[in-house]
């Protein structure tokens, strides 16, 4: 036996008698370290970790705790020593990913990341090089194999343990935890709602936030919730009528009759949200200099029409959380820690919107996003929330993509002007932009950059922000021919543009010349002739604001909205009764009784139709062990399927599709065409063609 293997095996000895003899020590020195190991790679900063134990020590000790209490289950097994290790390898690993996040994005790693781990499956490749993913591959081995070396060389003890005095050490553990918690909280030295997530890693540390982000989910019940409270929230949510704005539906409108027996006005405007990927201004960055504008439309326009800041509920990621509000009128500070609710509640409820709301006085409600449907399981989601359709990147073939490989946004152009082609009256059109997603890569990928970046300090941050601002700039070229095309098109229109967050370019407050990480800019266009209106919103109210520019007062959340909104200024104390009564009426439409309308849920789960451009199957031809598939609309995505089994694919034209894959049978043949995101996942599929083969093809 080798002298290190000797020491080993002492270590491992020593270790497991001191385990023996002092259970409980053992469990809490072992808890002390990891929360310091964590900490640090959550603060990624020594400085920083010993700021926090010394000004928050409660804190730190609080955290402690509940490692202490995961350690506490090794009393319940034999192999002690091997279980702690899991134990103590699950935590390294969660602190490891958050520190590795954060170096990329501002939100700290949270249980709602748990909810994502599919969809960012599907993006890690634009983030990670290959060198990166072979690391990735080898530390997991390694640390499978790590773990199956101490399985097999880590003693057990040499007695069974006594089931019943662990479980009620592990229970009296977590009764203490609790009661702790729930101490915390009346004193104030707890939260369980986060305005600001990063903020509250700082504050509380990460076990309890992280846990907390798991745990606490949805909306907690109001303490002044009740049917009373309800009717008179809904009672002063009257607006004036006179707002400021002409009203543009009016009773002796001469009126039309849409193919669904809907009346509608012909001066009922679209109503067109353009949310743009990580959109902002550059020139508001304290710590660069541009060569030139980086986007001189979106400058123009703002110049021209209302604008404003417009606050949204994250930083970094997290584009789904500001079409959510924007959508529903809903603010997601009442919502757990991180928590998406594409992911929680709309995988079950139906969610009055935007389109339920339009829908009621004639609109189409139509989203477009040029990238996958599955993504934040938009494809089942969009339904809940009223669409009537969703055209994703698989329905589309016509773009180019970037250097990362996101598609450019020029394309969404087209496919704004096919939904809006596709019906008769007024449309609401939600389109979400993704050519400005990260990652920004540290090398040069663009060899001239239409803009030149000067004032960072080191190349690679120079190149990442030089690619950001070629994106966005392109981004804003499309803007530019959208409004364009728009003019031209003549028909009354109202278009909403905005970035969904800040980039995650490690940007901080003081990098901002309005110093918040938790602002983009808005523009409204229109071609009605509105007047130009200069004020700051929430992303919740976005909506409420558009509709009445529109003179439209439709919805329970957009109507509590609108008459908050014609007022400029409010007092704290006005503020804090409107975040109260907004906590109601969402609770009430999500997770109560329903009593804004009358106890049952006036809305229905649409029939979502992916795409507005039927996918069809004319005629098939069979050439040698080839066949061709002839039709519509086909795109990259496009899959053929034989007698129920897929089979390899080339995508020649929208016109055509080819297969040397196809194993006929003898006799009737059932062929379809799906279109197939990259997960694996059937979006839609083409009407059954039936083809025969007679004996001897």
């Amino acid at each position: 036996m080798s002298r290190q293997s000797g020491m080993g095996e002492r270590f491992l000895s020593r270790t497991g008698a001191f385990i023996k003899a002092h259970p409980p020590l053992a469990c809490f020195l072992a808890s002390v370290l990891i929360n310091i190991l964590v900490e640090l790679l959550s603060r990624r900063s020594l400085i920083g970790l010993l700021v926090y134990i010394g000004t928050r020590p409660h804190m730190f000790l609080f955290n402690t705790c509940i490692v202490f209490w995961s350690f506490s289950l090794i009393l319940l097994v034999r192999r002690r020593l091997f279980l702690g290790a899991c134990i103590s390898v699950v935590w390294l690993v969660l602190g490891i990913v958050n520190c590795v996040l954060l170096s990329f994005r501002v939100t700290p790693f949270n249980g709602s990341d748990l909810r994502l781990t599919k969809d960012a499956m599907v993006i890690a490749g634009k983030y990670l090089t290959w060198w990166s993913v072979v690391l990735l591959i080898i530390g997991a081995l390694g640390l499978v194999a790590g773990l199956i070396f101490l399985f097999r060389r880590l003693p057990k003890a040499e007695k069974k343990p006594v089931r019943l005095r662990g479980l009620a050490f592990a229970g009296f553990s977590l009764l203490a935890l609790l009661g702790l918690s729930s101490l915390g909280m009346k004193m104030g030295a707890l939260a369980s709602q986060f305005g600001n997530l990063a903020e509250a890693y700082e504050d509380y540390g990460f076990f309890y936030c992280f846990c907390n982000s798991i745990i606490n989910t949805g909306i907690s019940k109001p303490e002044d919730y009740n049917p009373e409270a309800v009717e008179e929230i809904q009672k002063e949510d009257t607006v004036p009528e006179d707002h400021g704005w002409a009203p543009l539906i009016e009773e002796d409108s001469p009126a039309i009759v849409d193919e669904q027996g809907v009346e509608v006005t012909e001066q009922t405007p679209n109503i067109i949200f353009l949310q743009l990927e990580s959109f902002s201004d550059p020139l508001k960055y304290l710590n660069i200099e541009c060569s030139a504008d980086p986007i001189p439309n979106y400058h123009r326009l703002m110049e021209e029409y209302s604008s404003g800041y417009l606050s949204v509920p994250s930083v970094g990621a997290g584009t789904a959380n500001t079409e959510f509000e924007v959508i529903t009128g809903m603010n997601l500070d009442f919502f757990g820690p991180g928590e998406y609710p594409y992911k929680t509640v709309l995988q079950e409820e139906v969610c009055e919107s935007l389109c339920f709301d339009l829908k009621e006085i004639g609109y189409h409600a139509q989203a477009i996003h040029n990238n996958s449907g599955t993504f934040y399981d938009r494809y089942t989601v969009f339904s809940r929330l009223g669409f009537d359709t969703f055209t994703s990147i698989e329905y589309m073939y016509d773009y180019e993509t970037n250097p990362v490989g996101w598609a450019k946004d020029s394309c969404l152009k087209a496919e704004i002007r096919k939904v809006l082609d596709s019906t008769t009256g007024a449309d609401m059109v939600y389109a979400i932009s993704v050519q400005g997603h990260g990652a920004y890569p540290e090398e040069a990928v663009i060899e001239e950059p239409a803009i030149q970046v000067t004032g960072l300090d080191s190349e690679g941050k120079t190149n990442a922000m030089e690619y950001y601002i070629q994106q966005i700039h392109e981004m804003d070229q499309f803007v530019g021919e959208l409004v364009a095309a728009l003019e031209n098109r003549g028909e009354p229109t109202i278009l909403v543009m905005y970035g969904d967050h800040l980039p995650s370019l490690g940007l901080e407050e003081e990098d901002l010349e309005n110093g918040d990480l938790f602002q983009t800019e808005y523009v409204i266009w229109d071609n009605l002739g509105l007047t130009r209106k200069e004020r700051d919103v929430e992303a919740y109210q976005l909506g409420a604001y558009v509709l009445d520019m529109a003179g439209i007062q439709k919805g329970t959340m957009f109507r509590y909205h609108q008459a908050w909104l014609k007022e400029q200024e409010h007092t704290e104390e006005e503020q804090e009764k409107y975040l109260e009564k907004m906590k109601i009426l969402e609770y009430d439409l999500l997770y109560g009784e329903q009593d804004a309308y009358e106890g049952e849920q006036p809305y229905e789960e649409t029939e979502l139709h992916m795409g507005v451009q039927p996918i069809e199957i004319d005629r098939i031809m069979q050439q040698g062990k080839g066949l061709y598939v002839i039709g519509w609309n086909f795109t990259s995505s496009s899959v053929l399927y034989v007698n129920g089994k897929e089979v390899e694919t080339d995508f020649v034209s929208p016109n055509l599709l080819f297969t040397s894959d196809a194993k006929l049978k003898e006799g009737e043949n059932q062929l379809s065409v799906g279109q197939v995101s990259e997960d694996n996942i059937v979006l839609s599929e083409t009407d059954p063609y039936m083809l025969r083969i007679r004996e001897g093809e």
